[in-house]
């Protein structure tokens, strides 16, 4: 007869995940602030005490806040099937059951990333025709990406 699992073993999964999905954004005290902050220019703005601008720079904020918190997690996540992969690759490699035609490989490269120049350049142009939200969400975001 087999021995129970125990219920602090978890799946290769769950271990995985956890520290990704841990520590979540909202117990941020810059993002609780900025929170507050939209809260109160939404309540403000209701009231005609004031213009929405403070609603929206604490919005933006908060968006550019999750956006840098969601970037660093999947930053994380895609180094580690990154490194899965290319070890995998390495080693069918070495044993000889594929072979990489490397000119092929960097021509594909360097038509993505002159892809994502363009889209990057783009996206640029967008955000500098909303600057003071743009700026705001910019914050948000470094702040987010550096929440630990």
């Amino acid at each position: 007869m087999s021995a129970p699992v125990s219920s602090t073993q978890g799946s290769l999964l769950t271990k995985v995940l956890s520290p990704i999905l841990s520590d979540p954004p909202w117990a941020a005290k810059s993002f609780l602030a900025g929170s507050a902050t939209t809260v109160a220019g939404v309540g403000a703005w209701l009231t005609d005490l004031m213009s929405p601008a403070l609603a929206r720079g604490g919005a933006s904020f908060l968006g550019g806040f999750l956006l840098g918190w969601v970037v660093r997690k999947t930053v994380k996540l895609t180094l580690l099937v990154a490194g899965a992969l290319l070890a995998i690759i390495a080693i069918l490699k070495t044993t000889g059951w594929i072979h990489l035609d490397m000119t092929l490989i960097q021509a594909d490269t360097t038509r993505t990333l002159d892809w994502a120049r363009g889209k990057a350049q783009g996206f640029k142009d967008v955000l500098t025709g909303y600057l003071p939200a743009a700026g705001a969400a910019g914050a948000g975001a470094i702040f987010g990406f550096r929440k630990k």
